[in-house]
């Protein structure tokens, strides 16, 4: 075999396992599962962060000066022992401090191996980690995971949410609203203040019930349709723009500077807060609240 090819075998046998730890365990493999859970004091007007890489993390208001932590440990392995033994290995590490709640996943480091069948052996070994929160109404939340479903509902503080596989959805806040994902659709309904939604391969849906004459509404994805539904009264800035795709607004555009099936420009009742749409792949539609057809 050549230099060349014996690079190349290397590089695709690199790259096979680099997958084994985030696929998911076949049918067949041990699994171990563990759930914990503790509240701790905590005052309206403070932030819990989490960093989590594989599990889904789930966020909700109540009206209670605390934050319960619920933590969902899952290990999947070859057989039972593998198992309970990766178990014990997967900590949640909350830090509460006066204000602010930290919560990081730390995961087992995987066993030396020798020789190809003892390394595809443990191509089952999966690891997660789920959040469930409980938190005071006025909490900013700073979330990110990396394989997994970010959900918030119900909080007025800040909320950042960040996940490169999985879906987004955020309802019913009243605070700053940012989300990003690569592969994963975003959701936000019933917000009130200024947004932020990004994602590569997935759809946005955005409903706004208020936003600031100095707020601002960013929606952007490459592979998917994007759909805003806003307050009959907003005043706004409107940019909508697609490729592939059609543009269709149900508000009066004045002052347009363009407006053609793919792109429009213009104000909406005079003018005021910066929306701005934009996908490659998809449709975009502008409709105001009362036009959402029920799920």
């Amino acid at each position: 075999m050549t230099r060349v090819n014996v690079w190349a075998a290397a590089a695709a046998l690199g790259l096979a396992l680099a997958g084994i730890a985030a696929a998911p365990a076949p049918a067949g493999a041990a699994e171990a599962r563990k759930v914990t859970e503790k509240t701790f004091p905590f005052a309206a007007g403070g932030e819990v962060a989490i960093q989590n890489q594989n599990g889904r993390i789930t966020i909700e208001a109540w009206t209670r000066p605390e934050v319960r932590v619920q933590v969902t440990r899952v290990a999947r392995a070859s057989d039972d022992a593998k198992a309970q033994d990766y178990l014990k290995q997967i900590r949640a590490d909350v830090v509460v401090r006066k204000g602010k709640v930290e919560i990081v996943s730390r995961y087992p480091k995987r066993k030396e191996t020798s020789g190809l069948f003892a390394v595809l052996v443990e191509r089952v070994a999966s690891f997660q980690t789920h959040y469930y929160l409980q938190v005071p109404v006025e909490t900013a939340l700073e979330l990110e995971t990396t394989n997994g479903l970010v959900r918030v509902r119900g909080t007025n503080g800040a909320v950042h949410a960040t996940t490169t596989n999985g879906n987004i959805e955020v309802a019913g806040v009243s605070g700053e609203v940012e989300t990003h994902s690569t592969n994963g659709g975003i959701e936000v309904r019933g917000a009130s203040g200024s947004l932020t939604a990004e994602t590569t391969n997935g759809a946005i849906l955005a409903e706004v019930k208020a936003l600031a004459r100095e707020g601002a509404v960013s929606a952007e994805t490459t592979n998917g349709s994007v759909q805003l539904f806003l307050p009959s009264a907003v005043k706004a800035d409107l940019s909508a723009e697609t490729t592939n795709g059609r543009v269709s607004v149900s508000f009066p555009v004045s002052g347009s500077e363009i407006m053609t099936t793919k792109s429009v420009r213009g104000t909406i009742n005079g003018g005021g807060a910066e929306v701005s749409l934009s996908t490659t792949n998809g449709d975009i539609d502008v409709r105001r609240l009362g036009e959402r057809q029920p799920r």
